[in-house]
């Protein structure tokens, strides 16, 4: 072949190489286009789902806040849920959000979920015909102790037979808005024989037995099997008594007794009231150390800021209260160690706990809690323990039991708010 022929050769099949690449360049750019955008689309659903959730959660938490209120709807619960969406989106980046929203409310209003879904934005990656992904983000809110209500009135022990037991009579009732519950997984952890146990929320983590009586009376939601509720008291600490400074331990001679809280740790047992005698309390925290506080038909005229500590080494006595005809009203302190707490019995010999008795058919009015974890409360004979006015009242005991036409009456202070220590909404999941 001539040198000639052979470069013109050489050249047309340049020519039709660089050809083919360009049309294949060309086929070609619509899909590596398609492939970028689809990149940047992936990243962008990834930040709405993040956003999605964000907004669940906001919502979930938005409808908890209803959780106390029985007459709330669906409808209430959705716009509750809605607006917090919208709030924290500004109606964006979250794509097309599907509405109404979804809400299932727990029972016994214990919780509140919200399910969001939403057609993600597409940009780039339509290239393809290829719709959006549907995204759906879903969160939990309750209280933190698993309840929609303060509990007011909470049994402790997680194993006794009738941890919360009304006989002959007696009652448990906490104000609307309180939740009675016993941790007790006994199969009759709560027990009514001719009794009443009443509160909008009526718990238990084992189960609820009622005798053959007639004269029953089960209030409010229940729920059996339910998660232990956690001591509203737990974290804090009660404090140390120094050293016994009151030899006196007996004030029952008629007269006027003025206690002050910076003369009065008693060792063994104190015993106040009876003929005729007067006492006053000064605001602060009185301590009996291994001895029972008893209460004998006292006239108390004063005692505002006032809490009983009943602690020890050898024994943790309980508080004795008889009182045929007075209405004696106690107030516990608004801050330090003891805030809330108007009587304590601690835990330092959960072995050796005295159980605390109250009869008579006076009537004991607190602006706080009565507060023995380890302890028993026993009231009978008429006697009445409630909470003071508008005040909050809780009791959180071992055990609780009311019979003769005792009553424990625990509520909510007026504006709604639980007592001391109680949970706060939270997101569960």
């Amino acid at each position: 072949m001539s040198p000639l022929i052979f470069l013109r050769s050489l050249r047309r099949l340049l020519a039709e190489r660089r050809g083919g690449t360009a049309i294949i360049s060309a086929l070609l750019a619509p899909a590596m286009v398609g492939f970028a955008g689809l990149t940047v689309d992936t990243g962008l659903w990834y930040r709405q789902y993040e956003r999605l959730q964000l907004a669940a959660d906001a919502a979930a938490l938005g409808a908890g806040r209803l959780l106390t209120d029985a007459s709330a709807t669906t409808a209430d619960y959705q716009a509750a849920g809605l607006a917090e969406v919208n709030g924290i989106t500004g109606g964006k980046l979250v794509g097309t959000l599907t509405t109404p929203i979804t809400v299932s409310v727990g029972s016994n209003q214990q919780s509140v979920t919200v399910t969001l879904t939403s057609t993600a934005n597409s940009y780039f990656s339509s290239v393809f015909s290829r719709s959006p992904p549907v995204m759906t983000a879903s969160a939990t809110a309750g209280s933190s102790q698993s309840s929609a209500n303060p509990l007011c009135v909470l049994a402790t022990s997680k194993t006794a037979q009738d941890a919360i037991d009304v006989d002959n009579s007696g009652s448990i009732t906490a104000g609307t808005g309180c939740g009675i519950f016993a941790n007790s997984t006994a199969s009759n952890a709560i027990y009514l024989n001719s009794g009443t146990v009443s509160a909008t929320t009526v718990g238990t983590s084992g189960q609820i037995s009622e005798s053959n009586s007639g004269s029953n009376s089960l209030g409010g939601k229940t729920s059996q099997g339910a998660a232990a509720q956690q001591d509203p008291f737990a974290s804090k600490t009660a404090p140390t008594p120094g050293s016994c400074n009151n030899p006196t331990n007996n004030f029952t001679a008629y007269g006027t007794y003025n206690f002050t809280q910076s003369a009065n740790i008693w060792c063994g047992d104190v015993t106040i009231g009876g003929n005729g005698s007067t006492d006053t309390f000064a605001p602060g925290v009185y301590y009996v150390v291994n001895g029972n506080l008893i209460f004998n038909n006292a006239d108390i005229t004063s005692a505002a800021g006032v809490t009983f500590v009943l602690t020890g080494t050898t024994e943790v006595g309980g508080v004795e209260w008889t009182n045929y005809s007075n209405t004696t009203s106690i107030s516990a302190p608004t801050t330090g160690a003891t805030a809330g707490i108007v009587f304590w019995q601690t835990c330092a010999d959960p072995s050796n706990t005295a159980a605390n008795t109250f009869n008579g058919g006076g009537t004991l009015e607190l602006s706080g809690s009565f507060y023995a974890a380890c302890g028993a409360l026993n009231a009978s004979n008429n006697a009445k323990i409630e909470a003071a006015g508008s005040s909050a009242m809780s009791v959180v005991a071992s055990t609780i039991y009311a019979t003769g036409s005792a009553a424990i009456t625990a509520a909510t202070s007026q504006s709604g708010s639980g007592s001391s220590g109680t949970g706060s909404l939270v997101l569960l999941q």
